[in-house]
C-alpha cells in the first residue's frame, strides 16, 4: 500500500478520518486512488483543502454513508455515480451484517469492512475491478454471517466462508482475534487472517471473471489441474487422508493441495498478499522496486528479499514469521500465470 499525506505534512493512514497532527478530515477517493485531506461541511460533502487544484464538478464530493456509523468508512462515492447512490463502491456490496444488537458485532462489522476495503485498494491498483460501480460489479456481494459459537440467538449450527456465483460468505466471527487464533490452531495452518480470508474468497470470483468467462479452462488445467474433479470428494479425500506430506515442491499451502479450484485461491491470495506488501515495502524505503511491463521474474526475486528482512524482523523481536512460505519453482509458475492473466485484463470499464 502506498503512503499517504495529509496536506500539513503529516504522515495519515489509509483508515484515517482525520489527521490526528492539524484536524483536518480526510477521505479516500477510490476513483484516482488517492487521499484527500480537506472539510465535511454542513451538507455532507467532502470540499479538498483549497490549495488542491479541482474542477468545479469535484469542488464538493459526497461521503459514504457510513462514515458516521459503526464502520467509520472514509471513503468516496465515485463521480460518476448516479447521485441516488449514498454509499461508496465498497460499502454498497455488503448485502447480509451481523446483528448489531449483540456486544461485539459492532466491533466485528468494521473490521471486516477495513478489511474489505483493503482488498478493494488492491483491486483497483490492478485495475480489475471498477472504480465507478456499473454492469461489471453489481454480481459481487457479500454476506456477514454468524452461528450459534459467536450467537445463540441465530439458527445456524456453523457458517462456512465460501464463494458461490459472486456471493462471498464469511463468518463475522472471523473479525475477532481469539476466533482466528482457534481456527489457526484447529486447522493447523501456518497463517490466518481475516484479509487473507478475503483474498482468498475474492480469488474464485476472479476465476469465473479472467478464466471461465475467457474460456481459458485449458490454459488453466495445464498449470493448476482438472477443475472438474469432483469438489466433495476431493475435500473429503483432503481431510480424510493421514499422509500430507511432500505438498510444499507443488503447493503454496496444503489447503491448496485439495483441489485446483482451491490451489487457484490460495496462489491468488498470495499473489494479492505479495502486490500489496511490497507497494508498501518501496512506500517506506525498504525496495527499490520498479515496476516494468513483463518483469514478473525481478518482481518475485525482489518478494523474496523482502519477504526474507520481513521475516528477519520479526524473529528479532521473538515473533512468528509473517511470511512463513517456501515458493517452490511450480509455485512461482502458478503466480507467474496468474501476474499474466492480470496483465492482459482491464476489468475497469
Amino acid at each position: 500500500m502506498k503512503r499517504f499525506f495529509c496536506h500539513c505534512g503529516h504522515e495519515v493512514f489509509f483508515h484515517n478520518l482525520f489527521c490526528e497532527e492539524c484536524g483536518r478530515d480526510l477521505a479516500y477517493d477510490p476513483g484516482i486512488q488517492t487521499m484527500w485531506s480537506g472539510e465535511i461541511r454542513r451538507d455532507h460533502l467532502f470540499y479538498p483543502h483549497p490549495s488542491v487544484k479541482t474542477n468545479a464538478k469535484i469542488e464538493g464530493l459526497r461521503i459514504c454513508q457510513l462514515r458516521d456509523s459503526e464502520v467509520n468508512c472514509n471513503w468516496l462515492i465515485s463521480l460518476e455515480d448516479s447521485e441516488d447512490e449514498c454509499q461508496c463502491i465498497s460499502c454498497r456490496t455488503t448485502r447480509i451484517i451481523p446483528d448489531l444488537n449483540q456486544e461485539k458485532n459492532p466491533k466485528r462489522w468494521r473490521q471486516l469492512e477495513r478489511a474489505k476495503r483493503q482488498l478493494m485498494y488492491t483491486l483497483l491498483e490492478l485495475k480489475i475491478y471498477s472504480p465507478f460501480g456499473g454492469d461489471m460489479n453489481r454480481d459481487l456481494k457479500f454476506d456477514f454471517l454468524e452461528d450459534k459459537r459467536s450467537n445463540p440467538n441465530v439458527t445456524l449450527e456453523h457458517v462456512l466462508t465460501g464463494h458461490t456465483n459472486g456471493l462471498i460468505t464469511l463468518n463475522a466471527a472471523e473479525a475477532d482475534e481469539g476466533f482466528l487464533h482457534t481456527m489457526k490452531e484447529q486447522m493447523g495452518e501456518r497463517y490466518r487472517t481475516l484479509l487473507g480470508h478475503f483474498r482468498h474468497e475474492i480469488g474464485h470470483y476472479y476465476w469465473q471473471k479472467l478464466i471461465a468467462d475467457r474460456h481459458l479452462e485449458g490454459a488453466f488445467r495445464d498449470v493448476f489441474g482438472d477443475e472438474r474433479e469432483d469438489y466433495e470428494q476431493a475435500l473429503q479425500r483432503y481431510y480424510d487422508r493421514g499422509n500430507k506430506n511432500h505438498w510444499m515442491s507443488r503447493y503454496i499451502t496444503l489447503y491448496a493441495s485439495s483441489h485446483p479450484h482451491e490451489d487457484w485461491a490460495e496462489t491468488w491470495a498470495h499473489y494479492l498478499h505479495i502486490v500489496d506488501t511490497l507497494e508498501t515495502a518501496v512506500s517506506y524505503g525498504l525496495s527499490v522496486y520498479e515496476p516494468k511491463q513483463n518483469d514478473f521474474d525481478n518482481w518475485f526475486d525482489e518478494w523474496s528479499r523482502v519477504s526474507q528482512v520481513m521475516n528477519a524482523l520479526n524473529r528479532s523481536m521473538g515473533m512468528a514469521d509473517p511470511y512463513p512460505f517456501v515458493l517452490s519453482p511450480v509455485v512461482k509458475g502458478k503466480l507467474r500465470f496468474i501476474d499474466e492473466l492480470v496483465d492482459a485484463a482491464d476489468l475497469t470499464f
